[in-house]
Formats: C-alpha cells, structure tokens, sequence
C-alpha cells in the first residue's frame, strides 16, 4: 500500500513511535521525495498538531496488538488503542482537512461468535477481552466523529496478520 500511494505521487507522512518496528522497514520508502517520515507518538499531543495538518486521509495502524497484555495490564490497551485514537481524532478536528480516516479494527471486537467467517453485521458484538474492547471503543469513537464533523471512516476488521516483515510491495 504505501509503494503504492508514493507512486501514485501521494505525499505520504508517517507518524511512528518505533514501539514495534524500525526505521529498516521503511528503507525504500525514503527513496522518494513525497514520504516525509516523523518519529512521534499518538500520545503526544504535540507530535499529533503539526503531522495532521492539510492531511485529507489518514490511515490509522497504531495500537497495542498484543492481546494477552490486557489480563496483566489493561491500561495499556486504554493508553494505546482508544486514547491514542481519541488523541488522533481531536487533532484531526482542529488541524486537519480530513475526508476520510481509514481505521484498522480487529474481529475480536465479536468475541466467540457462532460462526466463521462472520459476516460483517454480525451482532451482538460481545468482546472478551480488553483488546476487542479498546478497539470496538475506538469504532465507536471514530463513528461518532465522522458523523458529528462530516468525514468518511472506512473500518477494517482484521483477522490474524501474519507476514515475514513489512514489504514496500
């Protein structure tokens, strides 16, 4: 995806803490004039203000994936997943352009459903962990956002991702 968009001649802006990555997985991307990269966190507000700014789409990747975390320390999952998508939305609201905020959601937001593949209108919507609940948190937020400041939210639950490591492909 981000190939992509810079061949497409986007200007891509990449806001990361580096908390589970590095700067190697974007090697190529610095190859071209239109990626600006910033290293910042969703939980600075300071680092959200200036990235966000004349931004029109923004795809928001970041959270905490780790799932058993939540039984030790469910805080994190609050700090990281639904703070730092409330964080996101508000800077979006004061500085930004946007039309549309691409989220990426997770299937635990279903819970033990009765059947796979579930179906996206699937319902009641019954997470068991503290994870599913942070991320049906944000897809609440990010509902109640778009309808109330007039932009376009595209959700994805995703299921497992697996992968060698993070491809420009």
């Amino acid at each position: 995806m981000l190939k992509t968009l810079l061949a497409y001649g986007a200007e891509v802006i990449v806001l990361d803490n580096l908390s589970s990555g590095s700067l190697e997985n974007l090697e190529q991307a610095f190859n071209y004039g239109n990626f600006t990269f910033i290293k910042g966190d969703l939980l600075k507000i300071e680092d959200l203000e200036n990235s966000v700014e004349d931004c029109y789409m923004v795809y928001h990747l970041a959270a905490n994936p780790e799932v058993r975390i939540s039984s030790i320390n469910p805080e994190i999952h609050y700090e990281q997943n639904i703070l730092a998508t409330y964080n996101l939305l508000e800077a979006l609201r004061k500085k930004g352009d946007i039309e549309v905020l691409i989220f990426t959601s997770s299937s635990t937001v279903y819970g033990e459903p009765s059947w796979i593949p579930t179906p996206e209108d699937y319902a009641p919507l019954k997470p068991i962990s503290v994870y599913g609940a942070s991320k049906l948190a944000c897809e609440a937020l990010i509902s109640a956002y778009a309808h109330t400041y007039g932009f376009k939210a595209i959700i994805y639950r995703l299921a497992n991702i697996v992968s060698p490591g993070v491809s420009m492909e």
